[in-house]
């Protein structure tokens, strides 16, 4: 069986929580104590009706919360899109209007493109990890980087292209400690923070290759 990923609720089950306030789902008395805040306008799913709360999978959070009835909107997510006003943000879900969103290029036809995380999420997940112009161009000139026009292959997906002609080449550091480890091209880059550089992740993609490998 081909592995097409696993549908969790369906899209009928969708629902806006203005208020973004919760009991998790291991309080035995919903309702009882003060709630959670997971944020307003969070986007979820309806897991379990009940009389005064309902049990909602919360997206942003990937738990369940026992919501008040009162706070919860039957939504259409198929109405929101990469450049609809609103949007939602890729990494907190929650239904949030564009100018909430950081531009990320500018097209001729359509204008900005917006990034798909809130300028909060991306922040908090890339903004201030990057390294330091200054740390970049040290590290190049000390690690022997290849010159302008120099032939070169990406030590990843091992293509050779001419260096920052038809290909970038860019210095690829530790998120965590911030840290150069090599220079990759930048698709091979972007492909390592994608898998947000974790060996579980790559080890799934592998998994997921392989499976497809069995059936030829």
């Amino acid at each position: 069986t081909r592995r097409i990923g696993e549908t969790l609720y369906p899209a009928g089950n969708c629902v806006l929580l203005p208020k973004g306030l919760g009991w998790p789902d291991d309080n035995a008395r919903p309702g009882v104590g003060d709630p959670d805040d997971f944020g307003r306008n969070s986007i979820g799913y309806r897991d379990r009706d009940g009389r005064t709360h309902s049990r909602v999978y919360v997206v942003g959070k990937q738990q369940r919360y026992w919501v008040p009835n009162d706070d919860i909107d039957p939504f259409d997510p198929t109405v929101t899109g990469p450049r609809t006003d609103p949007k939602i943000c890729l990494s907190c879900c929650r239904l949030k209007p564009l100018t909430d969103f950081p531009t990320n290029q500018h097209n001729r036809t359509e204008g900005n493109i917006t990034r798909p995380r809130c300028s909060q999420c991306f922040t908090a997940e890339s903004g201030g990890r990057g390294l330091t112009s200054k740390t970049r161009r040290e590290y190049r000139e000390q690690s022997g980087a290849p010159r302008k026009g120099d032939l070169w292959r990406c030590p990843v997906c091992r293509k050779v292209s001419i260096a920052d002609v038809n290909v970038k080449i860019v210095v690829d550091h530790d998120h965590a400690t911030r840290t150069p480890r090599g220079l990759l091209c930048e698709s091979c880059n972007t492909g390592l923070g994608r898998f947000k550089n974790g060996e579980e992740f790559l080890e799934d993609a592998q998994a997921y290759l392989r499976n497809f490998d069995t059936e030829r």
